[in-house]
């Protein structure tokens, strides 16, 4: 283990599975303490066992996003764990495929809720605690379809993802007085479980030889590398902005 984290105390939301699994286990190599959260329990545990038993320090805790008038409480209870709250890492989410003619209220309201409106109150509620210690690192996991539109994804996983990086400015801008510091990261196409049913993963076409400079999809340990810088004292004049991690993909 490296000392980078030494005395940090990290939570990642969603992270029982797929790019939250990588990184709660990316923060741990580097010495942070870890709060492992989800609403998948089994998984939860299990992502903790295999920290705690590879030399770490980490806790669970189940979460649900979506319960914003809780959610204090639960940040509350959280922030008893270790003592402190240091680097929150918003990765909760779904994804979904659809026609923009065929998306429902429904569909809309469910990508909305769990992909951008869980950011905004799991961080209102821990700013609080990162006000009073003088210190927060806050990463939001969005996403290429945040910028360029979706086109393996519907257009409400897209608006929920932009939204998210409108917040990630917003808590920049609120954060700074208080050495909060709040940058987001956007995958391109990573290969998770979540992905596994969109286009790009099972049309033949899509060759990443072909359509990614790098040659290669994203794996859930390359969104955890820029999480690690952006949780780190490395990035402490960095706040604002957002790290595009897609191979070449995407360039703005």
């Amino acid at each position: 283990m490296q000392d980078l984290l030494m005395d940090r105390v990290a939570v990642v939301t969603g992270s029982g599975r797929g790019i939250g699994e990588a990184i709660v286990k990316k923060l741990s190599a580097w010495s942070a303490k870890i709060v492992v959260t989800d609403v998948l329990e089994d998984e939860m545990l299990r992502v903790v066992e295999e920290i705690n038993r590879a030399g770490g320090t980490a806790a669970s805790y189940r979460l649900d996003v979506t319960q914003y008038e809780s959610m204090r409480e639960h940040v509350e209870n959280i922030h008893k764990i270790f003592g402190r709250i240091d680097i929150w890492v918003n990765n909760a989410g779904i994804t979904a495929v659809a026609p923009v003619e065929e998306i429902t209220p429904a569909h809309w309201d469910r990508l909305i809720e769990l992909d951008c409106k869980s950011v905004f109150f799991c961080t209102q509620a821990v700013f609080d605690v990162m006000k009073k210690q003088q210190y927060g690192k806050l990463v939001h996991i969005s996403s290429m379809a945040g910028e360029r539109g979706g086109r393996s994804s519907s257009a409400a996983y897209s608006t929920a993802k932009a939204g998210v990086l409108n917040l990630n400015k917003c808590f920049a801008l609120a954060g700074g007085p208080y050495n909060i510091t709040s940058n987001a990261v956007c995958p391109g196409r990573t290969l998770t479980k979540m992905a596994e049913g969109l286009s790009w993963n099972t049309d033949p076409k899509d060759d990443p030889k072909l359509t990614i400079p790098l040659g290669r999809f994203g794996q859930p340990e390359d969104i955890a590398n820029a999480v690690l810088f952006l949780a780190s004292n490395l990035s402490d004049y960095i706040t604002g902005e957002a790290i595009d991690v897609n191979g070449g993909l995407f360039m703005r």
